[in-house]
């Protein structure tokens, strides 16, 4: 049976993140130095030092989170064993930088054009609807799409799912689903509807910045969000993350694929625990850790 390394995207940052590896070990701090240059701006400061506001900017959040992710990973690696990848949205980067199809530094550099090009996006916006079965949401966005753009952006487990559009249709969304009986209808704090048709004009800045990254096969079995599937083609890899802009990440295709494939074994590498919690909803019989403290 295998072991995979799965990695957490924007949401799992926190303030503080990292500071206890940073003061610990001296590889840390390299990376962060590194970070640093590449970033152009203070990854170290920002992801240790600036309140949770600042630290939610996606233009910040994005190349802390990558950082604090590869941070973990250099010191995990060492051991623990691992045979596959996956990252949630964001996190995919981290997942490829861990498989060696792009290096550290030509990870945060797209990291941190990704991060700009979202923060600039600033049409559109996110709702969780909880306790909200499929079927129904399913049903609202198609019912709701011929009147303007709406999607779902993100299958995270059974009973959570993200919708990503136009804001009026996704207020429209949110209140006929709790006539369905959503438990909470929770606007995300973030700057755009990621995920969806309005983050077009990023895909296509991301395409362009992504075509100067010689990207490699992977080391590991790399399972992408578009797909849900085993991805081994770096050609294909660079194109599944231009289309993951525009398109739904299937975390629970990824989730139940890994584990038909032999995985039975998650680490989540990075800050917080949110994989660990969905991908208990998802296979109530993996074992699941997460890793981000020296503790």
């Amino acid at each position: 049976m295998a072991t995979a390394f799965v990695f957490p995207g924007q949401g799992s940052q926190f303030p503080g993140m990292g500071r206890d590896l940073f003061e610990k070990h001296p590889i840390v701090r390299e990376i962060y130095e590194k970070a640093q240059k590449i970033a152009g701006f203070n990854v170290a400061e920002i992801s240790f030092e600036a309140d949770e506001k600042t630290l939610a900017q996606t233009q910040y959040t994005q190349p802390c989170l990558f950082t604090h992710s590869f941070a973990v990973l250099n010191i995990l690696s060492g051991k623990v064993q691992f045979d596959s990848v996956a990252g949630h949205s964001l996190g995919e980067y981290s997942a490829l930088a861990a498989a060696k199809v792009f290096s550290f530094e030509e990870g945060l550099a797209a990291v941190s054009e990704r991060g700009k090009l979202m923060a600039s996006a600033k049409e559109g916006s996110m709702l969780a609807p909880i306790g909200a079965s499929l079927e129904d949401v399913q049903a609202i966005v198609s019912d709701l799409k011929k009147d303007g753009i709406i999607e779902i952006a993100n299958y995270n487990a059974p009973g959570q799912f993200i919708i990503s559009g136009e804001k009026v249709i996704l207020d429209r969304a949110g209140n006929m689903l709790k006539e369905r009986g959503a438990k909470k209808i929770i606007p995300l704090a973030v700057s755009g509807a990621f995920h969806s048709p309005l983050m077009a004009d990023a895909a296509r800045e991301m395409e362009k910045f992504l075509a100067k990254i010689d990207f490699r096969e992977p080391s590991k079995d790399f399972y992408a969000n578009v797909s849900g599937e085993l991805v081994i083609n770096p050609d294909l890899i660079r194109k599944n993350l231009v289309l993951q802009l525009t398109s739904p990440v299937k975390w629970i295709n990824t989730i139940q694929n890994m584990s038909r494939d032999g995985v039975n074994k998650f680490i989540e590498v990075g800050p917080g625990n949110i994989l660990q919690g969905l991908i208990k909803r998802i296979l109530k019989e993996a074992e699941v850790l997460s890793w981000e403290k020296v503790e």
